[in-house]
């Protein structure tokens, strides 16, 4: 009984680290092929859980700044740093990978604590038993996905979800989903528990975004693109649907590129471009030279902003791009925010939407990839 009361102890501690996003939900290859950061490349990404700026340290830019207004990601972030900078590959995989790594305490104390900043230190001093009870499901966003997930393990079934893993090319698996499974997902049930707003409270902090989403009818897009996923994407290829459909983690192989085994040494020697910056990715842009970044990731933040903040991240963005510099916008809606047509900033239309077609997250309704022409 002792037991479980500190089990529950731990687990409400962790619930309220303050951090909301342990993984980004967004495809790492749509990333890649959008924002193309070359060698020498200097970037500005949102912080959230540091996946983008890592991947942009590993391609070999030489600045990466990692905005966000959320302490606690900024800290997330800093330990992942300061893992890479003094840990081995096995342990920054269980840490960041996994999720969960027993003894954490001692290693956090002898490894990570001396080398973080007295800001950092203080809040994983109280905060580091979440890597006890499992980073990725004591978030908000990690609690709305792990139930998700088992609400999917239950409407397919063990039976169901052995045959879709071994299904062994994406037509089958899409034909198999069509046949069986689309419709004991997606019914007037889950449809009705779902439209309640846990899950898009879950997705979209924010009130304005949300409320466009209901507007938009966000349900029939995500079933839309789960069925369109299903058919081209093997699920234990996906690294974004591995874990809700089967509870266990990704292989390894198909995670984030910053988070594979062959990738730990190069990243160890590059982490250190990495520069962690509280506040608006706005106010950000807005400290930065003129024509000083070849690469911006803004994620979604473009869905939520109000129309003189979305104004001033435009006019920021095509201020601070080099010539032919690339940005990268995500939207849950099928037609998001976009700058002006009579700007610097123009919209690639046939990568764009190629990489819509590509995201494999299924949560975005459009993928936008921007160029500065002048």
């Amino acid at each position: 009984m002792r037991f479980a009361r500190t089990t529950v102890t731990a687990r409400v501690r962790a619930l309220r680290s303050g951090i909301v996003f342990t993984r980004v939900r967004e495809d790492h290859e749509v990333d890649a092929a959008g924002l193309q950061v070359a060698p020498g490349d200097r970037v500005v990404t949102i912080g959230s859980a540091g996946d983008k700026a890592l991947d942009a340290a590993l391609a070999g830019a030489s600045e990466v700044v990692a905005a966000d207004v959320n302490p606690a990601q900024l800290h997330l972030i800093a330990l992942k740093v300061a893992a890479f900078g003094t840990l081995d590959w096995p342990t920054v995989w269980e840490l960041f990978g996994v999720g969960r790594l027993p003894g954490v305490r001692a290693i956090y104390a002898e490894r990570l604590r001396p080398v973080l900043a007295p800001s950092v230190r203080r809040y994983w001093d109280r905060h580091v038993g979440i890597f006890e009870v499992g980073l990725h499901g004591h978030n908000p966003l990690g609690v709305a996905i792990g139930v998700f997930g088992w609400i999917v393990r239950r409407a397919v079934g063990s039976t169901g979800l052995a045959a879709i893993v071994a299904v062994s090319d994406a037509r089958s698996q899409g034909g198999l989903w069509e046949r069986r499974y689309r419709r004991r997902l997606f019914n007037p049930l889950t449809r009705r528990l779902a439209g309640g707003g846990i899950l898009l409270r879950s997705v979209a902090l924010n009130a304005q975004e949300r409320e466009a989403m209901q507007q938009e009818r966000f349900l029939d897009g995500i079933e839309e693109r789960v069925s369109r996923l299903m058919s081209t994407v093997l699920i234990r290829d996906n690294p974004y649907w591995m874990p809700i459909v089967t509870g266990q983690a990704a292989r390894s192989a198909v995670e984030s590129p910053w988070l594979r085994p062959e990738s730990f040494e190069t990243l160890r020697r590059a982490v250190d471009v990495v520069a962690l910056a509280r506040g608006s990715v706005v106010d950000v842009l807005a400290g930065r030279a003129p024509g000083s970044l070849e690469a911006v990731d803004l994620s979604n933040v473009p869905d939520w902003l109000p129309q003189d903040a979305l104004s001033r991240l435009w006019r920021e963005l095509e201020r601070v791009l080099v010539p032919d510099g690339r940005a990268l916008v995500r939207s849950a809606l099928r037609h998001g925010p976009r700058p002006p047509v009579d700007g610097a900033l123009v919209v690639d239309a046939a990568l764009s939407a190629t990489l819509t077609e590509r995201e494999r997250t299924a949560l975005y309704g459009s993928v936008v990839a921007l160029r500065k022409v002048r």
